[in-house]
């Protein structure tokens, strides 16, 4: 049985048309609240159904995160895709961070009418996730910079002020997923990466758009972001160009 939700953290269901965007948050400890402002502005924008689920483990305690296995996760994916596959007839399914690496997963297995990731990444810098497996004999959870987020964000940012070490473990086996995955991608699909994400491989939006076999794809530098998405200084150009492919695919016989 899940915690209580924490306030502001999600789940968002933004009613609509018959265009149906299903976002997934990333998995550092936010909550959907980071992606609530792209939501909200493609719906207010153009009148899409949007979907943005919390993923299990989120929006509660460390604790619940620390238990929530992978499968927990592919199979929130696959039941968010199908509430929003009942109301709408086109969908696309997109996400930042490791949100942005479950698409690729979804697409594998169901048809999609394209794909957008922001910063999904390809590895994760740095030595966290090679010695992440030694510190989890010791240390249980990593602290985050909830305060720092929250003063940055005017108080919107909602998450944890830890997350557990083994979470660093199932995040590798899903973007090892995602790799698998990446030669049976056919459908559109549009890549955003900031240029001063230190958080991320540096190549992953190039590996990612090299390695999918869509004829129609593109990628999209966004010059003055870091890895956070809630109020990151280029939000409106994620928000802009994606309405520019949403309506591209809308209009699609």
């Amino acid at each position: 049985m899940r915690n209580k939700i924490l306030p502001g953290a999600g789940p968002f269901y933004y009613n609509g048309n018959k265009v149906g965007i299903l976002i997934f948050h990333g998995f550092g400890g936010g909550t959907c609240s980071d992606l609530k402002y792209i939501a909200e502005s493609i719906h207010d924008n153009k009148g899409y159904t949007v979907h943005l689920p919390l993923m299990p483990g989120f929006g509660t305690t460390p604790e619940d995160l620390k238990q929530t296995k992978v499968n927990q996760w592919i199979e929130s994916m696959e039941h968010s895709f199908k509430v929003i596959k009942q109301q709408c007839e086109k969908v696309i399914v997109g996400g930042h961070s490791i949100g942005g690496v479950l698409p690729f997963l979804l697409a594998n297995s169901h048809k999609i009418e394209g794909i957008f990731s922001i910063s999904a990444p390809v590895g994760i810098r740095g030595l966290g996730p090679i010695i992440a497996p030694f510190i989890n004999l010791f240390l249980k959870y990593h602290k985050i910079e909830s305060d720092k987020f929250k003063r940055d964000t005017n108080g919107k940012w909602v998450g944890y002020d830890k997350i557990p070490i083994n979470i660093v473990t199932k995040i590798k086996k899903v973007i090892s997923e995602m790799k698998d995955n990446l030669p049976n991608i056919n459908c559109p699909a549009i890549l955003f990466q900031g240029r001063k994400d230190n958080q991320i491989k540096k190549n992953s939006m190039e590996y990612i758009y090299e390695n999918i076999n869509s004829t129609d794809k593109g990628k999209v530098w966004l010059e003055n972001n870091e890895h956070p998405i809630l109020d990151s200084p280029d939000q409106d150009i994620i928000v802009n160009q994606l309405i520019i492919f949403i309506e591209r695919i809308k209009n699609r016989d």
